[in-house]
């Protein structure tokens, strides 16, 4: 087994899906939009509408639900013909209101994870997103006590992570990256000479799927609580 210990002093984790439930919501108002748009098009249609907006929009807005009511618009215009209804406008309004002010649910195991490596670590939040938004998510979690601050990146890509490298003065090959998603927390990390354990999650937002890269470098644990075999 890989033992870190002693091998790193600053631990980088995740926050959505990492520390607290997060995609289940996005697709429980996907839900939601599909069965109000359904009879324009069939849920299929408006499944797939809904992500090829979201995607157009992510480079131009980043991440969060901000833009996901920005993509839900787009793609209801498009399927009600250039104009929406009041009822579907509404509608819209409430499934964001709803995502967005969702009550927080901590994942199992994260706090007692995080009792044990607070002391021994200079622990920093990693997330990506709105910064209202994910820093009013990082207070209202109640784990604020147990980080040293938190991360919000513009992106979770190569460029980004040298970019956290250097503020914190640590060679690439010192950071080490916990999270649930391949694509943001552990692939660009590894790419850069870094180390990333990944923490999975049943829900995969389809913008963040991509295969494991083959690495020594990457540990996969069953979830959070069994990172402390190697910390």
């Amino acid at each position: 087994m890989t033992d870190l210990k002693g091998k790193f002093t600053t631990i980088f984790i995740d926050a959505d899906d990492t520390l607290w439930q997060n995609e289940q919501y996005f697709r429980n108002a996907e839900a939601k939009f599909i069965d109000l748009l359904k009879d324009y098009t069939g849920p299929e249609g408006v499944q797939q509408m809904l992500w090829q907006k979201q995607e157009e929009n992510i480079p131009l807005f980043g991440y969060g639900s901000k833009t996901y009511l920005i993509g839900m618009t787009d793609a209801a215009m498009d399927l009600c013909g250039g104009s929406l209804p009041d009822n579907i406008y509404y509608g819209i309004k409430r499934i964001i209101t709803d995502l967005a002010f969702h009550e927080l649910e901590i994942i199992d195991g994260v706090v007692e994870t995080l009792e044990a490596l607070q002391g021994r670590y200079q622990l920093i939040v990693a997330t990506k997103g709105d910064l209202t938004e994910q820093m009013g998510k990082f207070r209202a979690s109640g784990l604020a006590k147990y980080f040293h601050h938190c991360e919000v990146m513009e992106n979770k890509d190569e460029k980004n992570y040298l970019e956290l490298a250097a503020k914190h003065n640590l060679d690439p090959a010192e950071i080490l990256m916990i999270g649930n998603s391949v694509k943001s927390d552990i692939a660009p990390v590894v790419n850069i000479g870094g180390w990333a354990i990944h923490t999975p999650h049943d829900v995969v937002w389809v913008h963040e799927m991509m295969d494991m890269p083959q690495s020594e470098r990457i540990i996969e644990v069953k979830n959070i609580t069994e990172i402390l075999k190697y910390l």
